[in-house]
């Protein structure tokens, strides 16, 4: 074995240092480990929540819509297209309304395009055929308007005029004929309602068509091939800024986080720095021998490192499984302690994805803050005088 290395192991599983430097080590050790298990955990909640927010409101919005004919030539990244309407309007029911977004789409396809179709409640969306002016709804938002299916509701669609000097409301009596929840926002403000129907009520002709990619990541560079052909909108408009903002939260709590392995790493500076000073006589016994400066070094990164590789470990040890039963861990505490912890919000449980990237991306940061940390004590031990170390003796 590299003597620096076998020093620096003993150095670091001797039992003879004082019970004090012993504490210290088992203070970083623990520090350290809880640090990676937090990290581990607690960026698996947010990318839990990041997959589901990503799952019931992209899943269910047009990926991107095309205004005018969609080119006839097959588009690189396109899953699936289908006609589809999109306009702004508000339920009305006796003293009650609601603003919400009108989704005119072809019942028929709509498995294809959206995650709709898997989240009914009550009836079908193939209940929504042409002439029959009926509507499918979010179950949260015909409880808030006090509707049921096979009731009547007022829609109110804003349009405007031929000569585009004026509003003019587009107001039809539609029917409730089934229900959905994605467990989103778009609960309280989706509407769907057949594409001829809605062509009907606010009186046109021409129609959008509706893309659904296969990495909806890729919005980007499916534009730019259309762009130059026909006039296209995308998620991105109106849900990036959102999504922008989670991504940051996540960064935010990753690097708040961190600071723990951070405190941690001054344990490990504070023990390494006292085990310098213990073992000044050892340092100088090493140096008379013919051991470097360099090498002195290298036995103190070692040892700190050492300590560094166990916390971690023990850390991504603990961590991952938790990670992966976070949910069924705050459930149980729920259970004994009463209450919901995400009660209020669209959330019945706390979401985890534990991702292998994420693992990688903490082990290797918690590593490295613990290698930083032995370099100043490192140095101090490399800097021992070997005569008045031992004339001191």
């Amino acid at each position: 074995m590299n003597l620096p290395a076998y020093i620096g192991i003993r150095f670091s599983v001797s039992q003879k240092d004082s019970a004090f430097l012993s504490f210290i080590t088992r203070v970083s050790m623990i520090g350290l480990t809880l640090g990676v298990v937090a990290l581990i955990v607690v960026v698996s909640v947010m990318n839990g929540f990041d997959s589901q927010l990503k799952y019931r409101i992209l899943g269910a919005v047009p990926h991107m819509v095309v205004h005018g004919e969609l080119p006839t030539t097959p588009i690189n990244g396109v899953r699936a297209s289908a006609p589809f309407l999109k306009r702004d309007g508000m339920l009305v029911q006796s003293n009650k309304n609601r603003l919400v977004a009108v989704y005119g789409i072809d019942p028929g396809k709509e498995k294809e395009m959206s995650v709709v179709p898997s989240h009914m409640v009550e009836g079908r969306l193939e209940d929504l055929v042409p002439g029959s002016y009926k509507i499918a709804i979010g179950k949260p938002l015909g409880l808030q308007l006090g509707l049921w299916t096979g009731d009547n509701i007022t829609l109110l669609i804003p349009e405007p005029s031929p000569q585009g000097s004026m509003v003019v409301p587009k107001i039809a009596r539609v029917e409730l004929a089934s229900t959905f929840a994605l467990q989103s926002e778009l609960d309280y403000a989706l509407v769907l309602i057949n594409l001829e129907d809605l062509k009907q009520i606010v009186g046109v002709v021409q129609h959008d068509t509706r893309l659904t990619l296969d990495n909806i990541f890729q919005v980007g560079g499916v534009r730019k091939l259309l762009e130059t052909e026909v006039n296209v909108t995308d998620w991105s408009r109106e849900y990036g800024d959102f999504f922008e903002t989670v991504r940051m939260e996540k960064l935010m709590m990753f690097i708040l986080l961190t600071l723990i392995v951070m405190i941690a790493a001054f344990n490990t500076v504070s023990g390494l720095s006292m085990m310098v000073k213990e073992k000044q006589a050892e340092i100088a016994v090493l140096r008379t021998m013919g051991l470097s400066r360099g090498r002195v070094m290298q036995v103190f990164i070692i040892q700190g490192s050492f300590i560094g590789l166990v916390g971690t470990v023990a850390g991504v040890i603990l961590g991952v499984p938790l990670a992966y039963n976070v949910t069924e861990v705050v459930g149980f505490f729920e259970d004994v302690f009463g209450g919901r912890m995400l009660a209020g919000t669209y959330f019945d449980r706390v979401p985890s994805d534990v991702r292998l990237f994420d693992i990688i991306v903490i082990i290797l940061v918690s590593f490295l803050i613990s290698i930083l940390a032995t370099l100043y004590p490192a140095y101090r031990a490399a800097k021992v005088d070997p005569a008045n170390a031992l004339g001191a003796e």
